[in-house]
């Protein structure tokens, strides 16, 4: 008997087992004919400990109705259709639901949002550690890995193996908007929303290129300082990097960096628009952001997407919820 860790256990093992390396080792597979470990003292007895959230239960797998158990301890989810390819990773003695296959699962949990936002964590390098885990006391110092999780690729083709599943439809949906290279939470909220649809609550413009390489001639590599600059969010064709400024901006020596860098992104004709905290969880001022964004790219804004629309309240506050647990 088998015991397979799914949904927000997974991903719970993923964010706080898997912080920093980049090799997830190989994938397993596994035929739906297993017999699923579902009574709690089974699956209490095989997890290890540190995969035991306090206070939540431990989510696991079955393959048929029948073998579901009700249980505070465990929540037992069914999957009766086919087991795509390598949908598991085998771990300290049990099987963990690839990257792949819980943000499949999260999608029968979460609002369309918070999935696009768990797509954009996945391809990214930051880590959301869980309410319970102890953490830096600032948002950008969370952790962070050496290579993303998986990749819009690697999620699309997973999601077309699988046959009717339950949240299929949503998860391919919020592909489209999902980026790769994000390197925090703030850098996924202000993409999310400048570039998530109106009627999702965003201002509607094109995906940017995440911590793209912006070349430099021999001048703006003196003045930045540097041998190559990256942006956080980068429109090249129309020369447009916005910066997110978090709170480990603050020193003087990361404060000078950032200014050598910045006037080397400039000095090749770039427009550099900065955005720090307090902007983006203020609506009204994040609104200037976008505006300005919108007007270098040729983006033209409807009126009707100004102001707290009923959409950009629900977004702001499903983005804060998932990510900063608010």
């Amino acid at each position: 008997m088998k015991t397979f860790l799914s949904h927000e256990s997974a991903l719970a093992y993923w964010r706080e087992h898997f912080p920093l390396d980049s090799d997830l080792g190989p994938a397993t597979s596994v035929e739906g004919t297993e017999r699923c470990a579902s009574r709690a003292t089974d699956v209490i007895g095989s997890v290890p400990e540190e995969f035991v959230k306090p206070g939540r239960p431990i989510d696991v797998l079955v393959f048929s109705e029948k073998e579901r158990r009700r249980s505070k301890s465990v929540a037992c989810h069914s999957w009766e259709t086919r087991l795509p390819a390598e949908a598991f990773h085998h771990s300290r003695g049990v099987y963990v639901s690839s990257p792949e296959f819980v943000f499949l699962q999260m999608a029968q949990q979460l609002t369309f949002a918070q999935l696009v936002a768990l797509g954009c964590e996945l391809c990214g390098t930051y880590v959301l550690l869980p309410e319970n885990v102890s953490h830096p006391g600032s948002l950008d110092e969370m952790p962070k890995r050496l290579a993303p999780l998986t990749s819009i690729a690697r999620i699309t083709s997973f999601l077309e193996s699988t046959d009717r599943a339950t949240g299929k439809v949503k998860a391919m949906r919020a592909l489209k908007y999902m980026v790769e290279g994000s390197r925090s939470p703030m850098e996924t909220m202000v993409y999310m929303l400048l570039c998530l649809s109106v009627m999702e609550g965003g201002y509607g413009l094109p995906k940017p290129e995440m911590n793209a390489d912006i070349p430099l001639d021999l001048e703006a590599l003196t003045i930045a300082q540097r041998q190559h600059c990256q942006g956080d969010l980068c429109w090249p064709y129309h020369k447009l990097d916005i910066e997110y400024h978090g709170e480990v901006h603050v020193g003087a020596a990361q404060m000078k960096s950032d200014v050598g860098r910045e006037l080397g992104i400039e000095h090749m004709g770039w427009r550099v628009m900065t955005v720090t905290g307090p902007q983006v969880f203020n609506a009204d001022r994040f609104e200037t952001v976008a505006k300005e964004a919108a007007s270098r790219i040729g983006k033209r804004l409807r009126t009707r997407v100004f102001d707290a629309t009923p959409q950009r309240n629900r977004l702001r506050h499903e983005l804060e919820r998932w990510m900063f647990g608010t």
